[in-house]
């Protein structure tokens, strides 16, 4: 039984009228009367009852017909799924980011990949910048976000979204937006920061922000995650310099002092890998391109 037989047992089904049949199958009506006798050949059964003037399906016919549509019907949503894998419009795309990343660009990423590709799901993961490189080298994921500038041979990176840093005080801290002059108010505060990395170009711009003003922060609590910083100052355990797109987290007893007039911006690198062809990937990498942050 072959599924172009299917198809012409299907189209007889239909019409109960080999003439019609054939003009819609675009096959001469001789040889689709011989394709339906080698069916019913090969399936030792009859399925039309023939005489001059009518076709009618047998009882073995109906069977065949209502299994044969449900057939066909599965085989044409198997070829079309398979093409859309092949094209990348179906399939998985894994994103790893740091905290802040999840206020800023990866709402309007998804949402745009959303609109262009909907068959495409995004498995996300905040990742520690130390775990990015070797989770995308590793396959484990496939498109990363960073703030620290980076080369490396195996992987291609581009800086996609550029924004002001901001000085995180408890919610009842004296100073405020409007008698804020500079970071030496904070002099004499206890700072909450990431933790230190060698060649930390991050670390470094908050450090030099501070040095500019004649002092350097008293660390006195390190966390890698923005979430926890921002509820360590909610406690009053001290101050913060972050991201503005943080002021768009979770509601927290915190308030934002943008730095709108310092120079040091921080920049988010998309990064993937050089030699992936991964075609659900370079449709995201596309869809990239149409936005402006």
């Amino acid at each position: 039984m072959e599924i172009r037989q299917l198809q012409y047992f299907l189209g007889v089904a239909t019409e109960l009228h080999f003439s019609k049949a054939s003009e819609k199958l675009f096959i001469a009506q001789p040889a689709l009367s011989r394709q339906i006798q080698q069916l019913e050949e090969n399936l030792g059964v009859m399925l039309f009852e023939r005489d001059k003037r009518n076709v009618k399906l047998t009882p073995a016919g109906e069977f065949l017909r209502e299994e044969a549509t449900q057939l066909l019907s599965q085989l044409e949503n198997i070829s079309k799924k398979t093409q859309a894998i092949h094209k990348g419009e179906e399939g998985e795309i894994r994103i790893g980011y740091p905290g802040s990343a999840i206020y800023s660009v990866i709402p309007p990423l998804l949402s745009n990949l959303k609109l262009h590709f909907p068959q495409i799901r995004a498995k996300l993961a905040e990742v520690l910048e130390d775990d990015l490189f070797g989770n995308l080298k590793n396959y484990q994921l496939d498109v990363g976000f960073i703030r620290e500038p980076f080369s490396d041979k195996l992987l291609s990176t581009k800086v996609i979204f550029e924004e002001c840093f901001a000085l995180i005080l408890p919610e009842n801290h004296v100073i405020t937006p409007e008698n804020f002059t500079s970071l030496a108010q904070v002099k004499d505060e206890s700072f909450i920061l990431p933790p230190r990395h060698t060649g930390s170009v991050y670390y470094d711009m908050l450090i030099r922000m501070c040095e500019r003003e004649g002092f350097l922060p008293n660390v006195t609590h390190e966390s890698n995650y923005g979430a926890t910083i921002l509820r360590l100052v909610e406690h009053n355990l001290g101050v913060s310099l972050m991201p503005i797109s943080y002021r768009l987290s979770a509601a927290m007893k915190v308030k934002f002092i943008e730095l709108k007039n310092i120079p040091e911006r921080t920049a988010l690198f998309m990064a993937w890998r050089k030699n992936d062809t991964n075609p659900v990937l370079q449709n995201f990498l596309k869809t990239t391109e149409t936005i402006n942050f």
